[in-house]
């Protein structure tokens, strides 16, 4: 009984250790990322590819 509790302790502590990793990483990451420039909105739709830019004929 002992050595399954044991199993089981083992295991969550791995997926823990696995999800913490992750957020660590994830959170690195975003801290790596460029700022985006000032007076831009991030939401624009030229911006993030909804639309294509405008071009004149």
């Amino acid at each position: 009984m002992l050595a399954r509790v044991w199993d089981v302790l083992k295991a969550t502590l791995a997926v823990a250790a696995l999800i913490a990793a992750a957020l660590v990483s994830a959170d690195k990451l975003d801290r790596q990322r460029a700022q985006p420039a000032v007076g831009v909105v991030a939401g624009e739709p030229v911006i993030t590819g909804a639309i294509g830019p405008a071009t004149r004929p």
